[in-house]
């Protein structure tokens, strides 16, 4: 990576923004456990998932209107199984139009909660989701096409887990709120009265809008959490706007068991894990090996001598921010070992592809194509950003893919590190930034970084999505998305 891509990369500056006070003299916040709906049991009438204004404090002392899923900031977390249909309510009270996606789904386009299913304030939107996949690690937000990073930045996002017959069978960590947690990272910038804060800039607009304060699951980090003696279960999700996160363990590699779409062949072992914004991976932790463990994110720090373990990297000073401290407790957890197998995964096969596509990210065209985003829609100040030449245009199809057929996704950027998300599926990534992936992205995803050369994705989808709701393909830096970096496909 060069400097630009890592300091992108990179979590968060060394001063918590407003109070003076620097992350080392922090301490430890006690680690906010999602409220979980487990809807496995049964699901008696339809659900409310209820969008709403709020007030929350993010462990300044201070509250920050916020936006909510049946909370203040943020939504549940729901649980679900493979083969149950979810009757959803979902109520907009936030004042202003909105939608809710479902970020990881493999749904048809009429409920996929794209820009096309607008809810109106004070309406209700009331899809039935059909949860066909296996087990794996979704989430929820705004895509209010123009004011998706406002929305979901706001709090508009929630975690939906899919479980099936081989995940509830596994010989896993799976009690929640004990040996089992769900992280939602997040970077936030506050005001000096330490109310959070957003605007936009056309910095903003051109490397996407970064806090300089970590929140996991609402509250500012460090965050602790005591658990019992044996395996930890992590769920992670990046739900930034646009930081890609790099985490690291304290003590020993990181352990990966799932990625985006579910669980990879076998764990794997890694000294780091990069994650974009929209992604997410299942970590394990060994809490038998060691009485603490952290996970950790390297950031940049601004100001030179609040820290020690400062090293340099391309002639910066980064820091390593604890981000959650497991401390361990003498009760018995679970005691099982890792796993040596976990799902049955072959090797993509892109012989399979009946068509191939091209994609490139475009960071700006000039004045004219500045006017044509703006004229169509999309929120970007002054700059303008397209995919293949064109801004995102709600009325107009981009691509036409067959159902059922296998194709190769070819995605390429004119400028700096982006992620790539498809609406609608799962795929398996063939080559990132023109070489193979790293062994923990070998699985199902629906995620790709996008950088130097090209990254391709083998593809198919299952599901109609016509032309009055199609799906979505864009650049999950939201501040780029609303910008126009995306575009519109059918599948018939």
């Amino acid at each position: 990576m060069d400097r630009r891509t890592f300091l992108k990369a990179t979590c968060a500056s060394a001063v918590l923004a407003g109070t003076g006070v620097s992350w080392a003299q922090a301490g430890l916040r006690p680690l906010p456990v999602l409220p979980m709906t487990d809807l496995m049991s049964g699901i008696d009438g339809r659900i409310m998932l209820d969008m709403r204004p709020g007030l929350h404090d993010f462990g300044n002392g201070t509250k920050s209107a916020t936006l909510g899923i049946n909370n203040n900031y943020l939504g549940p977390l729901l649980r679900a199984k493979q083969g149950q249909t979810l009757p959803f309510d979902v109520k907009n009270g936030i004042g202003d139009t909105t939608t809710l996606h479902w970020h990881g789904l493999h749904i048809p386009g009429d409920v996929d909660g794209g820009p096309h299913q607008e809810i109106e304030p004070g309406s209700t939107w009331s899809p039935d989701v059909p949860i066909v996949q296996h087990a794996s690690m979704n989430w929820f937000h705004s895509h209010m096409h123009g004011k998706t990073a406002e929305q979901t930045y706001k709090g508009l996002a929630g975690v939906l887990l899919i479980e099936d017959d081989a995940s509830l069978s596994a010989d896993l960590p799976k009690t929640y709120g004990v040996d089992d947690f769900t992280l939602v990272l997040q970077d936030k910038m506050f005001k000096p009265s330490g109310e959070m804060d957003y605007f936009l800039t056309g910095e903003v607009f051109e490397e996407g809008f970064v806090g300089d304060t970590l929140v996991v699951n609402g509250a500012i980090a460090p965050v602790g959490q005591s658990v019992p003696t044996g395996l930890v279960r992590l769920r992670l999700l990046n739900a930034c706007n646009a930081r890609f996160l790099r985490l690291s363990m304290a003590s020993g590699p990181i352990t990966v068991i799932a990625s985006d779409g579910g669980f990879l062949k076998a764990p794997v072992e890694t000294e780091s894990l990069l994650m974009s914004p929209g992604e997410r991976y299942e970590i394990l932790v060994d809490m038998k090996a060691v009485e603490t463990n952290s996970l950790v994110v390297g950031f940049e720090v601004e100001a030179e001598g609040f820290f020690a373990f400062v090293t340099e990297f391309f002639g910066e000073s980064v820091q390593e921010l604890t981000a959650l401290t497991l401390t361990r407790t003498a009760d018995k957890g679970f005691d099982g070992a890792v796993p040596k197998t976990l799902a049955n995964l072959s090797a993509p096969d892109p012989s399979a592809a009946k068509k191939t596509r091209s994609f490139t990210l475009n960071m700006g065209n000039g004045e004219e194509l500045a006017a044509l985003a703006a004229n169509w829609g999309n929120v970007c100040g002054s700059g303008g950003m397209a995919i293949n030449g064109q801004p995102m245009k709600m009325d107009r199809i981009d691509e036409r893919v067959q159902k059922g057929d296998t194709e190769i996704w070819r995605i390429s950027v004119d400028d700096m590190l982006h992620p790539f998300h498809i609406h609608g599926c799962s795929f398996r990534i063939l080559s990132e930034h023109g070489a193979e992936p790293p062994a923990y992205a070998q699985g199902w995803k629906d995620m790709v970084h996008v950088e130097n050369g090209w990254s391709e994705v083998l593809v198919k989808f299952d599901y109609d999505a016509p032309e009055h709701a199609p799906y979505m393909y864009h650049c999950h830096i939201l501040e780029h998305e609303d910008c126009g970096m995306m575009g519109q496909f059918t599948v018939a």
